[in-house]
């Protein structure tokens, strides 16, 4: 039940936040070799943002999953960060990562836990 949240400080048109959430479920499916039936993703865009002191550019990204090893995150980081970039031109220095491991007793979904 992987589920990834996207804060940015940038204002993203209507059309095109739409198309990045799609693209990332897609994304976050394969990175993380999960069903995309299981991927929840979240776009905050426009929030009050500093990173490093600046109000450039930047994103904050939680990234939760169900067996999420710690041994991937480096992997992931590059992945995602490769990501924003690609979507956004948010250099990987104006990305920060929250890597979370979720016990399936502490996460549910349709009425049940994991």
């Amino acid at each position: 039940m992987p589920f990834v949240r996207v804060e940015t400080n940038m204002k993203i048109e209507s059309a095109e936040a739409d198309a990045f959430v799609a693209k990332l479920s897609e994304f976050t499916s394969i990175a993380l070799g999960k069903p995309e039936v299981y991927v929840t993703v979240m776009l905050h865009q426009n929030v009050n943002m500093l990173l490093s002191g600046s109000n450039e550019p930047a994103a904050f990204v939680t990234l939760g999953s169900i067996s999420l090893q710690s041994d991937k995150c480096s992997e992931l980081s590059e992945k995602f960060c490769g990501f924003i970039y690609k979507e956004f031109l948010i250099p990987g220095s104006r990305v920060v990562i929250e890597f979370r491991d979720l016990e399936r007793s502490m996460f549910g979904w349709d009425g049940r836990t994991f």
